[in-house]
């Protein structure tokens, strides 16, 4: 669902992988994929109808038959005409604005895929670029019902074979799968990219039971501000203004309900595939990072959509497109996605469907930092998921151990139960974390890695093992089974692993989150019991990590991960206790040396070759952490920048600023604070946006505040203020 506020890029340019992404033959001759063949021609706002009587705006970009080609038009004179010829479509659904912001990228993809047979579709959801309507929320039922509608729409087209495909990263990936739920006749096949199946469980709102920060704002005021950006004029004829104004105001701001509703329930499910994993019956292709937020989602939807064919890329990568995200290695992913719809949409038997199920990146250490270039390891593949062969390896915490490095506060872990018991009391700290990443799942700059963990690690309780004797190959989900007590009724635990060099160095692995009231239910939360030891499991994220011998294993466990997710309101201590009869653990599903795996699929490593439309100019990006000694806070620092330079000459400009504050001392009062900009300047009409949003918690609420101001052509033309005290329910 995230997306930057800076301009999208394409990815013509990859870095050089450490390792090699496969066997280095040629993919385009080892797996094949339709090569450029076609013309192409452009209808601009299409209008597509839906049951409500809506008629919503979609760009089309439709092959044509070259000239002198056996089905082309014998001349290219006036009177020339090609036989007609049909052609599967594509569809991508989204609320980011085809007119303006992803202008350029559409047009480079959508010339590319209509030169290979494909005809695209890019369609504005309604309530948004220039599709008439209300945005009355992200994943609205009625917005899922017209996905419905244009799949079947563009099925019946006299252009159209009559086979639709869905694609998407992040906000398009939800909706493919969303629309996929509700079985359209024609729809083949979908690829989501970066999408969840569980819009409580992982997404940028809730983590863990946990009220995220900044995330949630990175996204939310950002969609505000988008969706207040009116529709192109020329599409719209006269009064458009008008249409404009009326928009913007009954469009509500997508923040209040994601703050209010803070368990789970219907309006969660609404927009979730989960539970209904049999519902997916068309043909899913996933592609996933081990740095992105949804790669727990794609693990899920591999594993239990038993009724779809599907297969599942994860590479290293953030949250951004896999031929340039970091880390590497990259990829040709284009060429992946048309190899996915040659077989699906056009019927091609190029063996698509006997691939490996699941082909991961197996990373291995590397020194940390916030935007690597790559990681060095392997890609591996296998049949199914869970990765048949793999088995559980727990590691037990125990007390500290002898020769371990820093001031006696670092336990044990190993491969029995400690012999005797004991207990490692943790101070609440709202403002640890900030060693590691910005956000859950990064994007592009400024949302960078973790770097080396040892300053959050002096804020928590740390339990490390000995130096490996060999390698450790872990492929899944890993969980933390802890026996926890502690003196406050809220409270948030947060669980590290990490690898651990010889010189001290600790590199992030993987990260678990649960607000410990929801340690039976996300549900119905239940406040602890002060002093009671309860035992509590709480998964990590996904991983396919390879451990090198002569390192250490690390576990460890804070009591916040500020700035991603809002502190735990209570000043107290979380306690971590271990024993025979209390066996503390680290589960890790670990892929012995001697179970066979597949080989993995021959990756095209060079760029598309999409067209480069327009042009960008970034600003550059801050990420800042500020420690403020007197007053006690932590305060983050977040900027990003840039415009976007359509084809047509019209400018395109965004711009987002986050200042996040917290202090250990008072952590019920942290603070965020958010400001906007979008400035679009076309023919005829220059409209700049600005929302600022404001987030303010004490220990029984969050106050928020939302304003958006609209102006067109340097004159006011909209304004409002929503305000609202939303009460805290054991978060």
């Amino acid at each position: 669902m995230r997306t930057s506020v800076a301009a999208p890029r394409l990815g013509t340019t990859m870095p050089d992988p450490v390792a090699p992404a496969a066997p280095v033959a040629p993919a385009d001759t080892l797996r094949p994929a339709s090569q450029a063949g076609y013309d192409h021609e452009v209808r601009w706002d299409v209008r597509i109808p839906v049951r409500d009587g809506l008629q919503l705006s979609a760009n089309l970009w439709l092959p044509r038959p070259r000239p002198g080609t056996p089905d082309g038009p014998a001349s290219t004179g006036p009177h020339a005409e090609a036989p007609e010829e049909r052609f599967p479509v594509i569809l991508e659904m989204i609320p980011y604005g085809k007119d303006n912001w992803r202008r350029n990228s559409d047009v480079a993809r959508g010339e590319w895929l209509a030169a290979r047979g494909f005809a695209l579709c890019r369609l504005d959801v309604r309530g948004t670029g220039s599709s008439p309507g209300i945005a009355e929320d992200e994943y609205a039922e009625a917005e899922t019902r017209d996905g419905y509608d244009a799949v079947e729409w563009l099925a019946t087209q006299p252009w159209c074979t009559g086979n639709v495909g869905m694609w998407g990263i992040s906000y398009g990936g939800f909706t493919s799968i969303q629309v996929a739920k509700l079985r359209p006749p024609h729809l083949r096949a979908i690829l989501p990219m970066y999408a969840t199946d569980d819009r409580y469980r992982d997404d940028v709102h809730i983590r863990g039971g946990c009220v995220t920060a900044s995330e949630k704002c990175q996204y939310a005021v950002s969609q505000l501000g988008m969706n207040a950006m009116p529709p192109l004029p020329a599409f719209r004829g006269p009064g458009w203004r008008d249409e404009w104004r009326v928009r913007l105001e009954l469009t509500p701001p997508w923040l209040f309900p994601w703050i209010r509703e803070q368990t789970d329930g219907p309006y969660w499910r609404r927009g979730s595939l989960a539970p209904d994993y049999e519902a997916l019956d068309c043909a899913v292709f996933q592609v996933a990072g081990w740095n992105d937020s949804y790669v727990d989602p794609a693990f899920r939807i591999q594993e239990l959509c038993t009724g779809a064919a599907r297969r599942t890329l994860v590479g290293n990568w953030v949250h951004s497109f896999p031929d340039d995200a970091y880390p590497g290695p990259n990829l040709d992913w284009h060429h992946e996605m048309v190899r996915f719809f040659d077989r699906y949409l056009k019927g091609v038997d190029n063996g698509w469907e006997l691939e490996a199920a699941i082909t991961w990146f197996e990373h291995t250490w590397a020194e940390p930092e916030a935007f690597p270039a790559a990681w060095p390891g392997r890609w591996r593949a296998a049949a199914a998921l869970p990765v048949p062969g793999t088995t559980s390896l727990a590691l037990y915490l125990g007390d500290g151990r002898d020769g371990s490095p820093g001031d006696g506060r670092d336990g044990s872990l190993g491969d029995r139960p400690p012999a005797t018991g004991g207990a490692r009391s943790i101070p609440h700290r709202a403002t640890a974390g900030t060693a590691g990443a910005l956000s859950w799942g990064a994007g592009w700059h400024p949302n960078g890695l973790a770097r080396d963990l040892r300053p959050d690690e002096a804020l928590g309780a740390t339990w490390t093992g000995e130096p490996l004797a060999a390698p450790l190959d872990v492929i899944g989900i890993p969980a933390a089974v802890l026996h926890l007590s502690a003196t406050v009724p809220v409270a948030t635990c947060v669980v590290r692993l990490s690898e651990v060099s010889p010189e001290g160095v600790s590199a992030l692995v993987a990260t678990g989150v649960l607000n410990l009231t929801h340690r039976r239910s996300d549900t119905e939360p239940q406040p602890l019991e002060p002093g009671r030891v309860e035992e509590v499991t709480i998964p990590l994220r996904a991983t396919g990590y390879r451990f090198s011998p002569g390192n250490r294993i690390r576990v460890t466990v804070l009591t916040s991960y500020w700035p991603v997710l809002w502190p735990s309101p209570h000043p107290g201590e979380l306690s971590v206790h271990h024993g025979p009869a209390i066996p503390s653990r680290l589960v890790l599903p670990i892929l012995p040396s001697t179970v066979p795996t597949l080989d993995p699929s021959a990756f095209k490593l060079t760029p598309a070759g999409l067209r480069d439309v327009g042009g960008v100019d970034d600003e550059p990006a801050v990420w800042r952490i500020e420690d403020d000694v007197i007053n006690g806070t932590v305060t983050v620092t977040i900027g990003e920048g840039g415009a976007s330079i359509l084809e047509d000459g019209s400018r395109v400009y965004s711009s987002e600023r986050l200042v996040l504050a917290a202090a250990d001392a008072d952590p019920a009062h942290a603070r965020l604070d958010t400001v906007v900009v979008y400035r679009w300047t076309g023919e005829g009409f220059d409209v700049a946006i600005r929302a600022t949003g404001a987030i303010l918690s004490d220990e029984a609420a969050f106050d928020v505040r939302v304003d958006l101001d609209v102006r067109l052509d340097d004159e006011p033309f909209f304004a409002r203020v929503w305000s609202e005290r939303i009460p805290r329910r054991l978060v």
